[in-house]
């Protein structure tokens, strides 16, 4: 396995990759070069995702027959991505390195896939509420000092109507949201410290709460706006694509490892036997 004899390893200034070499490089280089180019480019994971996921949704029993769905699978497939007729539809495989019977298999396992991603999903409005915290948004103002005395004065005086919130914040606040009059988001409601998430949930617009402790400050808030989600087609298609997404690869981190140590070994052993230069770029030289 002669690594460093293949082009699309080495390094060199970007004035001398020209795309007939790129493309000769490409076609000579085997599959360790490819996989290591996966990793190189951090497309690893995504691509490593796709197979698995081909993998489950064609494996899987409780499916729809292909040779029954493949007419509306593939008319379902080009209605979704517009190839209204046999020359777009050609078209479209050309420029993807597929034949008309990969065109079909794409349809069947868009078909077979969403069949199984509603049989994972189950109730979708249940997932909804589990993960609300997530979708919703909150625009709020802060302030957090470390002062319980200057707290109270502080909420008196905003109250009062004797300095404005974001004037307090911009005098007295210690976070980062002195820089911004106290403002911070909009943001969900898994990102606030729980103390001030839990108070958010409840709030009215407008509303001044506090003052209350969250971590080691003695902190004021103020709703300013909420942006609920709503449980719509658009929810729905996320959620059960999430939760898809997570049933099907869940364990991908570890096989990505399983497929980065084997990668390892393989230029560990071309290394050890003088046919492999170091990947490692730097300085103003680039590569492929």
């Amino acid at each position: 396995m002669a690594i460093n004899n293949s082009p699309i390893m080495n390094t060199a200034e970007p004035s001398t990759l020209t795309a007939e070499s790129l493309l000769t490089a490409l076609k000579d280089a085997s599959s360790v070069e490819l996989i290591s180019l996966l990793f190189r480019f951090e497309l690893a994971e995504p691509f490593l995702r796709q197979l698995k996921e081909r993998a489950v949704v064609f494996e899987h029993n409780n499916l729809s027959d292909p040779n029954k769905v493949a007419e509306d699978a593939t008319k379902t497939y080009c209605s979704k991505h517009g190839l209204k007729n046999q020359e777009e539809q050609q078209q479209w495989c050309l420029q993807r390195g597929m034949s008309r019977a990969d065109l079909i298999s794409e349809a069947i396992h868009d078909w077979r896939r969403t069949e199984l991603r509603e049989q994972f999903c189950g109730n979708v409005e249940s997932l909804y509420l589990r993960y609300k915290d997530n979708l919703d948004r909150v625009l709020y103002s802060l302030i957090r000092v470390d002062d319980a005395g200057l707290c109270r004065e502080l909420f008196y005086a905003i109250e009062a109507g004797e300095i404005s919130f974001g004037e307090a914040a911009r005098l007295h606040s210690r976070g980062p949201e002195a820089k911004t009059q106290g403002i911070v988001g909009p943001v969900d409601l898994t990102t606030p410290h729980p103390e001030i998430a839990g108070r958010l949930r409840t709030a009215q617009a407008g509303q001044l709460i506090g003052p209350f402790e969250a971590a080691e400050w003695h902190t004021l808030l103020r709703l300013e706006y909420r942006f609920d989600s709503e449980y719509d087609a658009h929810t729905q298609n996320f959620l059960e694509e999430m939760n898809f997404k997570s049933r099907i690869c869940g364990d991908l981190k570890t096989e990505l490892q399983q497929l980065s140590s084997w990668l390892q070994g393989q230029f560990s052993d071309a290394t050890h036997n003088g046919e492999c230069r170091c990947l490692a770029l730097s300085g103003t030289t680039t590569g492929l």
